[in-house]
């Protein structure tokens, strides 16, 4: 390997370290229930916060159609909707890069009374073989990836023919992005700070898709502050989201 080579991949080990380890201490630090870790409380107030955040979930993610199906979640966290394709009746293996969040998730398919495969695992390389699954989903995820793209490339190898993926990148053109960038702002900043953190313009976003030639974008997250018709505020939602078809 030559010195440039060296280079880059040191650097690409050292974000994947700095992300790893961002993610084991901020998976959980926002406190949003007397309950401790671990508990059915805890797991609910968890679950009805993300439900709050990302309220169009129930309305553009068909839970219960992957009964008897084979499902992967990259980066899947806590499992909370790991957690609801199971209890739709899905097989589910959910892959996190931090082991923290899969101790989470563990935890609360044991609440919930659901099985489910739950691996250490880079979305990138991922541990499975050729067409193993039939939909992969991956919601809030790629854009703190050090290598979306391989990510997306491995999503689809691990598909089978005609499965399907659910992917979701932050919008660069959202109004959100800007409210980012002012100093002093009156909102959180979720996770902006994370190491590696990019958002996304739908050109891009496409590009990274071009694996699968089938593929429908939306956007959600829409300015909460409906001024102007929703068909021309939707381009600037937060969360931009692909329905993607693997060919047969």
């Amino acid at each position: 390997m030559d010195r440039a080579n060296a280079t880059a991949a040191n650097g690409d080990a050292a974000l994947d370290h700095a992300i790893r380890a961002y993610w084991n201490e901020r998976v959980n630090d926002t406190k949003l229930s007397e309950h401790p870790p671990g508990t059915a409380g805890f797991y609910a107030a968890l679950d009805a916060y993300r439900l709050r955040k990302n309220d169009y979930l129930p309305r553009l993610i068909d839970f219960g159609a992957w009964a008897g199906r084979d499902v992967l979640e990259i980066g899947c966290g806590p499992g909370l909707d790991l957690v609801r394709f199971a209890r739709n009746g899905a097989r589910v293996t959910g892959v996190d890069i931090a082991p923290v969040a899969l101790e989470l998730a563990r935890d609360y398919c044991r609440v919930a009374g659901v099985p489910a495969t739950l691996l250490e695992a880079d979305g990138a390389h991922l541990p499975f073989p050729d067409a193993s699954f039939d939909l992969v989903y991956c919601h809030g995820v790629l854009s703190f990836v050090r290598d979306p793209a391989g990510v997306i490339a491995e999503a689809h190898r691990v598909l089978r023919p005609g499965g399907q993926a659910i992917l979701m990148v932050y919008n660069r053109r959202s109004w959100m992005q800007w409210l980012l960038r002012i100093p002093g702002r009156p909102i959180g900043q979720g996770h902006a700070d994370a190491p590696g953190f990019q958002t996304f313009a739908r050109q891009e976003f496409e590009r990274l898709l071009a694996p699968f030639p089938e593929r429908r974008l939306v956007f959600e997250r829409v300015a909460p502050l409906r001024l102007l018709p929703d068909r021309w505020l939707r381009p600037s939602g937060w969360h931009l989201l692909a329905f993607c078809r693997k060919g047969q």
